[in-house]
């Protein structure tokens, strides 16, 4: 089954977090469009940026922790690991956490860009790693 997934364009971690999404999904199942470019069929703006959705072929939806469900279960290589992510409790958990996430993926990303940049300096000074 292939998933339509809306994500903020406008973000530089969730474009971060799509690109390796991308590169796990050797099967083509998940196609991403920018909630920016949603016709608004189903959802206001305000909805789409406050959690990442996902649509199946049937037109189920899937929001926040759920859409996180559904893609990783979408991929090949972690197909049969995100099945943990449906044991008891783990939804309370993963709710609080994806939560936590998107209401600080600003921060998140800047921390992301300040260990980049550190990196980077340090392997120009010690040569140690090509970058």
């Amino acid at each position: 089954m292939r998933y339509r997934v809306l994500y903020d364009g406008n973000c530089s971690f969730c474009k971060w977090v799509k690109g390796y999404v991308e590169r796990l999904d050797t099967q083509g199942l998940l196609y991403f469009e920018k909630l920016q470019e949603d016709s608004g069929s189903y959802f206001n703006q305000t909805d789409l940026l406050r959690e990442l959705h996902v649509v199946s072929e049937n037109g189920r939806i899937y929001r926040g922790f759920s859409a996180v469900r559904r893609i990783l279960r979408a991929l090949p290589i972690v197909k049969w690991g995100a099945l943990v992510l449906y044991l008891p409790f783990i939804p309370i958990l993963g709710e609080w956490l994806y939560r936590l996430i998107a209401r600080n993926r600003g921060k998140i990303w800047r921390f992301i860009q300040n260990i980049r940049r550190k990196f980077r300096i340090c392997s120009r000074k010690n040569h140690a790693f090509p970058v």
